[in-house]
């Protein structure tokens, strides 16, 4: 995917305007935080229904069907809210929560863009090298450092993904996700759900398959 293209898409998937995007490269997704309500009884989850928030069809499809994914190999049960709802504006929320509720499922999750923050980050120097191996040890100014310090810019996607318990009818547990520097679309969308699903299993918000 050309640079363009991906920042064209990721503007459009993560609900940012135009000239927010900027170049990315690899990608990293950390947890810095996440909340767990103390109202919620904590009784885990088998069954999810899962929603992404943007505006490209196609990318929320790829990020539902990458979590539905992600639970389902983590033992739990998960449906994809395009295969039921394509035009999730069409529903207000007591509308989802009723079908939601009578089709059996313990979970809804959501996620959505948070921020994005761009900063500049030191980059140190690696240590010199030569050709001339003998020369660089006899003296230092035979060295050469081919990658001095330096800063780079660093662009972090923060998404925040939300499990509300259908049964209880409130918010049972919140995270806040940091990806920095991805490559595609694609990426971001794997980094997110697979690290996010591996923390709600940590954290015993999916109950164990029979």
């Amino acid at each position: 995917m050309t640079t363009l293209l991906l920042r064209a898409t990721l503007c459009l998937l993560l609900l940012l305007p135009a000239g927010a995007c900027k170049q990315v490269s690899q990608s990293q997704t950390t947890i810095p935080g996440a909340w767990r309500n103390t109202e919620f009884s904590g009784v885990p989850f088998s069954s999810f229904f899962v929603i992404g928030i943007g505006r490209n069809d196609e990318y929320r499809r790829l990020y539902e069907d990458s979590m539905v994914r992600a639970l389902t190999a983590h033992g739990g049960a998960a449906r994809a809210s395009y295969e039921s709802y394509p035009d999730l504006q069409k529903h207000d929320r007591a509308q989802l929560l009723v079908a939601i509720t009578r089709a059996g499922y313990d979970a809804v999750v959501i996620a959505r863009l948070d921020h994005v923050r761009e900063q500049q980050v030191y980059v140190p120097a690696r240590p010199a090298t030569s050709s001339d191996e003998y020369m660089s040890g006899y003296d230092e100014k035979y060295a050469v450092n081919s990658d001095p310090a330096h800063y780079r810019k660093q662009t972090t996607y923060r998404i925040e993904t939300s499990v509300y318990s259908v049964r209880d009818e409130l918010l049972a547990w919140v995270a806040l996700s940091d990806t920095v520097d991805p490559q595609t679309v694609e990426d971001v969308i794997h980094s997110v759900t697979s690290n996010l699903a591996k923390r709600m299993k940590a954290e015993g918000l999916i109950k164990d398959p029979p």
